[in-house]
């Protein structure tokens, strides 16, 4: 059984094998990932864990710029089932981030292998298209950004669900696109989840124009929407309860930093050489170094090019109107499209417009796929063979041109640098061309003699070439982009040292002095949100689930007044005593005596927000904003005893049981058709 299994998905099995070993500094849990990820990601996802892991809902975390909703968090994946499942095995750790970012590649490869066989009907095209999607420019690229690579992960599921939908209306496929496109939504960045409503929109509207007859289509729309509302409903509930606060829910000013991190033309060239835009180079700093790269493959590259020459038809004529949308939009302000579709809606929340090269490179791959069928099943005509010498020439001329412009001392620095994984390179876009180049001649050499003393077909000498391109241009781009040079096993006992219990040390220190300087456990490679880790109050933090009154706070000196004073503290300590601060999970707890005949206020300096509820003495209070910022309540004349605040999320855990009994439901249902047909061909 195990060897007809291996012999049926040898193909996915490999390409899972190559992705792993592409990216051996996680998979083998060497390193650690970098950036927002361990900075952002990684302490969002930890809390979650910790609270649930102490029989609590992650409603509110205070451990962060006056706390906020962590179960609101749109970045943090707490609706998403593939972080449930993780977080099944105990808290998130260092090694739960590895394992959901290799996730990532794994399905990415294995998304786009099952898309292109949709398309191609060809295993072997579709091994190399998911190989080279997997380990794209922007997956390697990008990999600090892993509410980016989710995104990505999950688009050619969901195009591949929906293809499949419109073909042929089953229940089946209604289904799977609900939940890929729930995926999608619960892990990926917002940005993602706007840009995919306006392409499933199109799809759909596309459907309407060339079907005389939508009905179906009508039915099973609304079938996915509402079943995708199932599943996502948690996700909405806590969306619908922060955003009256979110700073982010209005548009941004056309401006730079709205326009920030363009994929820039200057950035094509990392098309052919994507070593290149990661040097030291001026040319490319209109955009960060993580978005610049927007390679998916030499044999990729040469495939598309192959399209122009072939015969074309509709698909392919969509997918280069799409192609061009996409790099228009990736450009951001440097083109005139961005500026136009700003005003549509949800337009001009998100920044970084290079996040639209992903669909660049999804479109270039579908278009360089029947390419790569066609050359694998017929071998090569006399027109690819003067595309490859025209792109060797090209290639040649752009070694010799770099070489002029470096030097053999620099370019054995260079290759010392590599060598021994140094994090940013000090050396000019020549020596990275030089360096692109000589992979490129070697390659091509190597098959040429390859193919003059072996036996080797076609098919298996293009795997040889596409399999070591992809392997040392992502080799090239780890160091930079995917990992610290930081040993996993340092960060992996740093979190065996994290306290579970709330640290009480601090309560009654004013939260302005509460900087992480404070905080027991630190280590090297984990520098922001160390707070969150020691469950330790704190002043700072970074995450985009900002206030808007926090904003505004800080700009008008609201917050530094607030900052003067510790997380409870009364209006005036002369009229009223305040002792035994506890902060718990979700809630706040103080001892309160009023000395006076005079009601007196005191204050939770925490961010406001109307699920926030007081009681005295077990008697509820009214909860009022104070300074526009913070709460307070009112503690009756002569009175004295326990106040406590506590936030509360009615909905929150029967949206969640309905969201968990949905998936259940769905692969209930997905199961069962599958079993059906199974018997069905046993019973023929």
């Amino acid at each position: 059984m195990i060897i007809s299994f291996i012999k049926k998905f040898k193909y996915q099995l490999l390409l899972v094998i190559l992705i792993l070993l592409a990216l051996y500094p996680l998979s083998f849990f060497i390193y650690i990932p970098k950036w927002d990820n361990i900075n952002g990601y990684l302490p969002y996802r930890y809390f979650i864990s910790d609270y649930l892991w102490n029989g609590k809902l992650p409603l509110w975390n205070p451990f962060q710029r006056l706390g906020y909703p962590g179960y609101a968090d749109l970045q943090s994946g707490v609706w998403n089932p593939l972080v449930w499942i993780i977080m099944l095995f105990g808290k998130y750790t260092i090694n739960s981030l590895i394992i959901e970012l290799l996730l990532c590649y794994v399905f990415a490869g294995l998304g786009f292998f099952k898309l292109s066989y949709y398309l191609f009907k060809c295993k072997k095209t579709s091994f190399i298209l998911g190989l080279s999607y997997a380990l794209s420019g922007f997956m390697v690229g990008s990999s600090q950004l892993m509410v980016f690579l989710i995104a990505v992960t999950w688009f050619p599921w969901i195009i591949y669900s929906l293809l499949n939908f419109f073909n042929t209306y089953k229940l089946k496929y209604k289904l799977l696109s609900a939940v890929f496109i729930a995926l999608f939504i619960t892990g990926a960045s917002p940005a993602y989840t706007i840009i995919l409503a306006y392409i499933v929109i199109g799809m759909f509207s596309y459907q309407i124009l060339i079907k005389k007859d939508y009905r179906e289509l009508f039915i099973g729309g609304v079938l996915i929407l509402v079943v995708l509302t199932v599943l996502i409903l948690p996700y909405i509930n806590s969306f619908i309860e922060f955003a009256p606060y979110f700073n982010r829910t209005d548009k941004l000013e056309y401006s730079k930093f709205l326009l920030a991190n363009p994929f820039t033309p200057v950035s094509y060239i990392s098309f052919a050489f994507p070593y290149s835009v990661i040097s030291n180079s001026d040319v490319f700093n209109v955009t960060d170094l993580s978005l610049r790269n927007g390679y998916f493959g030499l044999v990729g590259l040469i495939g598309f090019c192959f399209s122009f020459l072939s015969k074309w038809n509709r698909t392919k004529y969509i997918l280069l109107i799409s192609l061009f949308l996409s790099l228009l939009l990736a450009a951001g302000g440097e083109t005139f499209l961005f500026k136009y579709l700003y005003h549509l809606p949800g337009f001009g929340i998100f920044r970084h417009p290079s996040m639209f090269r992903a669909f660049s490179i999804f479109c270039c791959l579908l278009l360089a796929g029947n390419e790569i069928k066609l050359i694998i099943h017929n071998g090569l005509e006399k027109k690819h063979k003067i595309v490859g010498v025209i792109f060797l020439a090209l290639t040649i001329i752009v070694g010799v041109l770099s070489m002029t412009k470096s030097g053999i001392a620099e370019f054995k620095t260079l290759l010392a640098d590599v060598a021994n994984f140094v994090e940013f390179s000090q050396h000019s876009m020549s020596t990275h061309l030089l360096l692109n180049t000589v992979i490129i001649l070697v390659l091509f050499i190597v098959i040429l003699v390859l193919q003059k003393i072996t036996s080797l077909s076609l098919f298996k000498l293009i795997i040889v070439f596409v399999v070591f391109d992809l392997l040392i241009q992502t080799r090239l781009t780890i160091p930079t982009t995917v990992c610290y040079k930081i040993p996993q096993s340092d960060i992996s006992e740093f979190f065996k040292n994290l306290p579970n219990e709330i640290n009480q040390e601090y309560n009654n220190t004013p939260l302005g002095q509460l900087d992480e300087s404070q905080v027991e456990h630190k280590v090297d490679g984990i520098w922001q949100n160390l707070s969150t880790y020691n469950k330790t109050l704190s002043s700072i933090g970074v995450n985009p689930m900002r206030f808007k009154s926090f904003d505004e706070a800080k700009e008008d000196g609201r917050l530094d007044e607030a900052k003067f004073h510790n997380i409870i503290y009364p209006s005036d300590s002369k009229k009223i005593e305040i002792k035994n601060i506890i902060v718990g999970y979700n809630e706040f707890s103080v001892e309160v005596e009023n000395r006076t005949g005079e009601n007196q206020n005191v204050i939770l300096n925490q961010n406001y927000h109307h699920l926030w509820s007081a009681k005295f003495n077990g008697k509820p209070m009214e909860v009022n904003l104070h300074n526009k910022l913070t709460m307070e309540v009112e503690i009756p004349k002569s009175n004295k005893g326990v106040l406590v605040f506590e936030y509360k999320s009615p909905r929150t855990l029967p949206t969640f049981i309905i969201s968990f009994l949905g998936y259940v439901v769905v692969l209930v249902l997905l199961f069962k058709r599958k079993n059906l047909v199974i018997n069905s061909r046993n019973t023929r």
